[in-house]
């Protein structure tokens, strides 16, 4: 009899590493897409262009090296997240559900955009990403409470249909 019970906390925990590991994964992706799109794509801004000013080959010298380590600390994160989420799908007995994941990673994308936007942006003046204004921080914080919402209902949404399937089991 303890032998289901047994076999259902295994099964939670494993759900549990990929959950964590789709979270990690989404937050380093984030991350990725952020420095590559706006960092070296756009040029918006650097990682540390509101401490080194972006107009002296100094100050962009420095900028291009924050934002190269930025970019392998992200890809780093990101490889873990992935090895996580990896580990815990051969650990699991069955699949793993793909919404609850899919809805996990969502949420690490939002948290590192207001991660990005309260902390970089707001307390520590590492940059703002349009330079003039700051009009980009509140509406980027409302967008990434929203992707942090969106995650949260795919997640949801997804674990009632799981837990759905499992009771007609």
């Amino acid at each position: 009899m303890s032998q289901p019970n047994a076999a259902r906390s295994s099964a939670r925990t494993t759900s549990g590493r990929g959950l964590v590991g789709a979270g990690v994964f989404g937050l380093g992706f984030s991350g990725l897409v952020d420095v590559l799109v706006l960092h070296h794509v756009l040029q918006w801004h650097h990682l540390v262009s509101g401490v080194y000013p972006m107009d002296t080959l100094a100050g962009l010298r420095t900028n291009i090296l924050a934002d190269g380590l930025f970019s392998l600390g992200m890809l780093l994160i990101a490889s873990v997240g992935a090895g996580l989420l990896w580990r815990a799908e051969r650990a699991a007995n069955s699949p793993l559900a793909v919404r609850p994941l899919a809805g996990a990673a969502l949420v690490g994308l939002g948290v590192f955009d207001i991660f990005d936007a309260v902390v970089d942006h707001v307390l520590l003046g590492l940059h703002q990403p349009l330079s003039q204004g700051g009009q980009y921080n509140p509406h980027w914080l409302v967008v990434s409470l929203l992707f942090v919402a969106a995650g949260y209902y795919v997640y949801r949404t997804g674990r009632s249909t799981d837990a759905e399937a499992q009771s007609s089991d």
